[in-house]
């Protein structure tokens, strides 16, 4: 399970509990404007090949960093978890794919910024 942190522009993904132990990670950070997608993530998706750090145990947790062609994820998932997808461009990750405890509330703190009304002239 990840917790989401916004502060402005900055956004911070804190990994909570046993999951540190499971991913290799405590936090992971990115500004919002990296943001391509954010969305629930689709049932059937999987990461990619190459793991390292992390842990995967088949239909029970995926968790930790993953490499394939021109790609980086983070995942922290259980079978029953309710997770979102991050899309990212020059971040950390291209991908990261996690559990969250409202889905809803996570991905509007995920959305752009609202401008404000505009001043008319």
């Amino acid at each position: 399970m990840v917790s989401i942190e916004t502060a402005g522009d900055d956004v911070t993904l804190r990994v909570l509990g046993s999951h540190r132990m499971w991913a290799v990670k405590r936090t992971i950070r990115f500004k919002r404007q990296q943001v391509v997608t954010a969305a629930p993530a689709e049932r059937g998706l999987w990461p990619p090949w190459c793991r390292c750090p992390g842990t995967a145990l088949p239909w029970v947790i995926v968790a930790g960093t993953y490499y394939g062609r021109g790609r980086k994820e983070f995942w922290d998932h259980v079978r029953k978890g309710k997770a979102i997808r991050i899309d990212l461009r020059n971040g950390p990750y291209t991908r990261i794919v996690v559990d969250v405890a409202d889905p809803e509330t996570a991905l509007a703190a995920l959305a752009p910024p609202a401008s404000g009304p505009r001043a008319s002239e």
